[in-house]
């Protein structure tokens, strides 16, 4: 959907915020393999959290409350701005950026803060697809951060899925939810070239079997 009056881009966050809370509030949920994030933590290694964008909306929500404060990279589009409006309701802070307009300056923005102990969040497939599709960024960030990848993916009993380049999820009130966290991946600094598509290529297959075991998850 695109947004593009003012006024609209103003009221649109708030409202969105108040539903989520709402239709997620009364959601029974659970974690699955919270310990591989745990461990992360524990070791005070950097996170880079990173899901598909249509399941944004649920683990905006999830990371409202934790340990580590979390930033985000969004694109510099309206419907970007609405997205990074939204996560700082959730306790985010965002950074524009995308391959064509600031994405670098703001990959080496947050980066240096994931250094400083943040923890970072990016969109795999980023503001525009291609679909289950991981963009290079995603390694790169990581990279450069010196940070551990970490999939993450959701899983809902009752759920609509629309119609829309990236199968936007809306998850209905009351349904049972579970967050599901994948195998950990860190990247090092001599990811570059080949080297740095392998990573590319293996966090996509891990967070493609992360999705498909959220989508037949056993409630």
């Amino acid at each position: 959907m695109k947004i593009r009056n003012p006024r609209l881009l103003q009221l649109a966050p708030p409202l969105a915020a108040a539903v989520m809370n709402r239709v997620f509030g009364c959601c029974p949920g659970s974690i699955v393999n919270e310990a591989a994030e745990k461990k992360l933590l524990a070791l005070d290694r950097p996170i880079l959290y990173t899901c598909w964008h249509g399941q944004l909306a649920y683990i905006l929500y999830h990371f409202r409350f934790r340990p580590r404060k979390i930033v985000l990279l969004a694109s510099p589009s309206i419907d970007g701005e609405l997205i990074g409006r939204i996560a700082e309701r959730f306790g985010a802070l965002v950074f524009a950026g995308s391959r064509n307009k600031g994405g670098l300056a703001a990959l080496r923005k947050i980066a240096g803060m994931m250094r400083q102990g943040y923890c970072g969040g990016i969109i795999a497939d980023g503001s525009r697809g291609p679909y289950h599709q991981l963009q290079k960024g995603v390694v790169v960030l990581a990279r450069e951060a010196g940070a551990v990848i970490l999939p993450v993916a959701v899983a809902a009993a009752r759920k609509i899925t629309l119609n829309t380049w990236d199968r936007f999820e809306l998850i209905l009130p009351f349904s049972r939810v579970a967050l599901l966290f994948g195998e950990p991946l860190p990247v090092p600094p001599e990811a570059r070239g080949k080297l740095l598509e392998e990573y590319r290529q293996e966090i996509e297959t891990r967070l493609n079997d992360l999705f498909t075991l959220g989508q037949n998850f056993p409630f």
